[in-house]
């Protein structure tokens, strides 16, 4: 189905869904059948009433074209009743595509049959069959010798392809059908492959290959170019015991192999065939065979494995002269169809051969048409030496009979067959086309033949849609016809004469069929384009010179549902419609005469409300202030300048559709959870309202105020409600302990209960407070947040923390306390590796083992130790080892007098990096690192 909607960029996923509103039905029917549909269904249905009207109009429309439907109606496609709606699709495909390929199938039975026949026809050059749509397609040899019977040399290894691999070989297959022959993959290989696959699937898919076409460029070969010639295939002047030769000119079939095997009689030896291609010419090959024994022969030539013309080839061989000596000069042939005589184009024109006394062989007949197209023919054969051929010629002209026997051509071969009219059709006269014709007519048109000379006329009449049109032809036996006509479409009909099989000159001709009345000339007066609720309107159409047709008015409002109307004929042809508005929105007038549309005019209907002059305002709509969880929100609704009369406000309910009685505003907050809140409203005075509620949890909310589904202006307004007591702040980075000095710290900000803000962080270091480290903040979820920042410096810091404009720590910062490291032990099994530091440099070894344990030592130049006397304890360098994906090694640090060292425990191999980043008091001096390889 989609394969079909594609061409209307429309896709069906559920077909229990997709279709209950019938527009992916009427594509689908007008895509197959190459038809409109019409123009009455809705393009954009809103409601169940106008979904419905769309699938009976495909109902309609599939009636008219004789489809049958059995128990299924609109209401199942419409509550998606699957098993029904599978059968519906089935339906429509098998009438315009399967059996519309099957119309010109002469054989009986049902349609399985003949598309059965229809697949076999295709096969036959291979000489395979198909049995059934199931077991013989499984394992994909079937499906690949079809495609290269249709385009040959396309898959000419189909005959070597491995039955076990079944899904590889449907895939080549349906993949080069659809690649060079426009059969469109409409099951998976897995599902013809499949011991349990659909025989319904499949006879769909193979109906591609009924008319299918090869596109240009395809690699296929043409061995119906191929010619074979000679004594061993034309059996001329062959004796047992002799050699019998021949040759293959398949040189102009593209690239493949020629194979050529010879039957002997029944009871004979098998027969060895020599041949090979000559050097001179590509794609031509000489050979022989020794026939032993008398009797019948028969010579297979193939072309990548597709019969060669006139293959096979039966050959009589034997002993006596008289018997094996052939003379065309004895052939008798006699009949109209090589004459021409009283035939006339798609009549049947025949001849026979007889033969009996020319010698062991058998006739060979070619027919080509006027325009060098062969011509096909049926050849009956009485079994005793005699022939009856007879062929339909599709046109005058003329045709060339060609008759061989023995490979020799018969004396008068080719017949010059020429077929020419027996009427003068330029004399016959048509009158009565020009009058006007409108339906419900039967108009009648006056055709003479008295002077044309004898013969058959026919008739053929289009209407505007491309259907026959059906007619009565009548005549005097005097050469004067009347030709009668029904037409029921509105437009320009065509009809086609013909006259002896001649074409009437100047035709087709042309019939314009007018409706029965007139629509434009049709008038609607309208006095007020605005309406008010509650007052009749009332409006004129007059039709009085627009003829006979149905008047039809339709007041419709802005849902799509029609309004009652009243309707009143005092004089002929006034007709007058009163109706009243009962709500505000618009309203269409819809008036059609005869069945065409005459007007589309809206009119409006003022409301009791205008929503454009309603006022509101209050907590948390004209401020951004936000609500406070567990305090009343109070809002006022000043409706006193927007209603025209009284007015009803309420609380809207979204779980009901439609409410008892109708309100002329409906209000609804909804809070984080999607969940409505309870309101309370109130009519403090005429027009003004107050409307309160409490929100129970933070987070955003939303107040939506609306009028028959028409929000007032700014709505819908959102409304923020905070909890910030629900906000916890915890981790070692607001801690007073847990801080390493020279590494990196964090804390976490959960504020998930607390509504969305931005959150701020503002740290200050030790002392002056002119170190202020840089936090990095991250939100691995929605209101969680993770906070880190660098510990270069030991001693205490102060953290701000503000989410929004509240601060969490109460205007006073956390303090959390950064200690220097202290010294740990190291399993004693373990070799030590030193790297010696210095001032801004690092020595590290290029290798250490991952057994190893590494002290990295370091000593202050003079100039830290100046400092340090000047202004007091130094602080230690922060020293960090980071391995493999950033992880840090865990590290010991111990100090003595200005030496430093840090004992370092590697876990992983792979490349390892020391930082070392010197600083005193507040002032840093710089970094600086070395690399270093951990290995097994």
């Amino acid at each position: 189905m989609n394969e079909h909607l594609k061409h209307r960029k429309l896709e069906v996923e559920d077909i229990t869904e997709d279709l209950n509103d019938g527009l992916a039905l009427i594509n689908l029917l007008e895509v197959l059948s190459h038809k409109s549909i019409g123009r009455h269904y809705t393009k954009k249905p809103r409601i169940n009433a106008q979904k419905m009207e769309n699938i009976v109009a495909t109902f309609n429309f599939m009636k008219g074209e004789g489809i049958k439907i059995v128990n299924i109606d609109s209401t199942d496609i419409m509550q998606g009743n699957m098993k029904l709606t599978l059968g519906l699709i089935w339906t429509l495909i098998f009438n315009y595509q399967i059996a519309a390929n099957l119309k010109d199938v002469d054989s009986g039975g049902g349609p399985k049959k003949q598309l059965l026949n229809k697949i076999n026809q295709k096969l036959r050059p291979s000489g395979r069959k198909a049995k059934n749509f199931t077991n013989d397609w499984t394992d994909g040899t079937l499906l690949a010798c079809l495609v290269n019977c249709i385009a040959p040399g396309l898959l000419p290894n189909y005959t070597i392809l491995n039955p076990d691999d079944k899904v590889e070989n449907v895939k080549l297959a349906m993949d080069l059908a659809e690649t060079w022959l426009g059969v469109p993959k409409l099951l998976a290989p897995e599902d013809m492959a499949s011991t349990s696959a659909d025989d319904l699937s499949n006879m769909t898919y193979l109906s591609g290959f009924l008319d299918c076409k090869v596109k240009e460029g395809a690699p296929v070969v043409y061995p119906n170019r191929a010619i074979a010639r000679g004594p061993g295939v034309s059996g001329v002047g062959l004796l047992p015991g002799k050699p019998a030769t021949f040759e293959i000119d398949a040189s102009k079939c593209g690239a493949g192999d020629v194979v050529v095997t010879v039957d002997g009689p029944e009871g004979s030896d098998p027969v060895k065939v020599e041949y090979s291609a000559t050097g001179d010419t590509p794609g031509i090959y000489t050979g022989s065979y020794h026939p032993k024994d008398e009797g019948e022969y028969v010579v297979n030539v193939t072309f990548c494995g597709v019969d060669v013309p006139k293959a096979p080839f039966k050959v009589k061989i034997y002993n006596d002269g008289p018997r094996n000596k052939v003379d065309p000069k004895k052939v008798k042939v006699e009949g109209p169809g090589l004459t021409g005589e009283d035939i006339l184009p798609e009549e049947n024109a025949w001849f026979k051969i007889n033969y009996t006394e020319a010698g062991p062989a058998e006739p060979k007949v070619e027919i080509v048409g006027p325009d060098s197209q062969p011509i096909s023919f049926n050849v009956e054969q009485d079994g005793k030496g005699e022939q009856y051929v007879s062929y339909k010629p599709p046109k005058f002209g003329m045709y060339n009979v060609a008759i061989n026997f023995g490979g020799m051509p018969l004396p008068n071969s080719p017949y010059k067959v020429k077929i020419s009219p027996k009427v003068d059709a330029s004399k016959v006269k048509v009158a009565g086309l020009a009058q006007l014709v409108r339906i419900g007519d039967s108009p009648v048109f006056n055709i003479d033949t008295s002077a044309a000379g004898d013969g058959k006329l026919e008739a053929q009449v289009v209407s505007p849609s491309g259907k026959l049109l059906k007619f009565v032809l009548d005549d005097d036996d005097k050469g004067h016809h009347t030709l009668k006509i029904n037409p029921s479409e509105v437009g320009t009909h065509t009809i086609s004469l013909v006259y002896g099989k001649v074409p009437v000159p100047h035709g087709p001709f042309s019939v314009k069929v007018r409706p029965e009345c007139e629509p434009d000339k049709v008038k609607v007066c309208i006095e007020n384009s605005t309406l008010r609720i509650g007052q009749p309107t009332v409006f004129k159409v007059d039709s009085t010179e627009a003829g006979n047709g149905d008047l039809k008015v339709r007041i419709i409002d802005n849902l799509g549902n029609e309004v009652d109307v009243d309707h009143d004929q005092a004089d002929y042809g006034v007709d007058t419609f009163t109706f009243v508005p009962k709500k505000e929105g618009d309203y269409t007038v819809d008036v059609t005469f005869g069945g065409e549309p005459v007007t589309e005019q809206k009119l409006t209907a003022e409301p009791r409300l205008k929503l454009d002059k309603l006022n509101i305002f209050g907590d948390g709509l004209n401020s951004s202030k936000p609500l406070k969880v567990g305090e009343e929100c109070k809002m006022t609704i000043d409706a006193s300048r927007a209603m025209t009369g009284d007015i009803v406000i309420r609380e809207k309910d979204p779980s009901k559709m439609s409410q008892d009685s109708p309100a002329d505003l409906e209000l609804l907050v909804v809070g984080p959870d999607g969940r409505p809140v309870t309101l309370e409203i109130e009519e403090s005075e005429e027009g003004v309202f107050k409307v309160a509620f409490t929100p129970d949890k933070a987070g955003d909310y939303l107040f939506v105020a609306e009028s028959e589904g028409v929000a007032a202006p700014k709505c819908p307004i959102p409304l923020k409600a905070r909890g910030l007591k629900s906000v916890k702040v915890y981790g070692p980075g607001i801690e007073p302990s847990g801080n390493l000095c020279g590494f990196d710290t964090h804390f976490v900000v959960d504020a998930r209960e607390a509504g969305e803000e931005k959150l701020h962080v503002d740290i200050c270091g030790p002392g002056t407070g002119e170190f202020k480290p840089m936090p990095t903040i991250t939100e691995p979820k929605k209101g969680l947040f993770n906070v880190k920042y660098d510990v270069g410096l030991h001693n205490m810091y102060g953290v701000n923390v503000k989410y929004g404009e509240e601060s969490l720590n109460k205007g006073k910062p956390y303090k959390p306390k950064v200690h220097t490291h202290s010294v740990g032990a190291f399993p004693s099994t373990r070799r030590r590796v030193e790297i010696q530091v210095t001032h801004m440099s690092v020595e590290a070894p290029s290798q250490c083992s991952v057994d190893d344990y590494i002290d990295i030592r370091l000593k202050y130049a003079q100039r830290f130790k100046t400092m340090a006397s000047v202004c007091g304890p130094a602080q230690p360098p922060a020293v960090k080892v980071i391995g493999p994906g950033r992880k840090l090694v865990d590290t010991k640090t111990s100090v003595k007098d200005s030496v430093y060292k840090v004992r370092a425990s590697p876990v992983e191999t792979g490349s390892h990096k020391v930082v070392v980043r010197c600083s005193d008091s507040d002032l840093v001096y710089g970094s600086f690192s070395n690399m270093f390889e951990i290995t097994k």
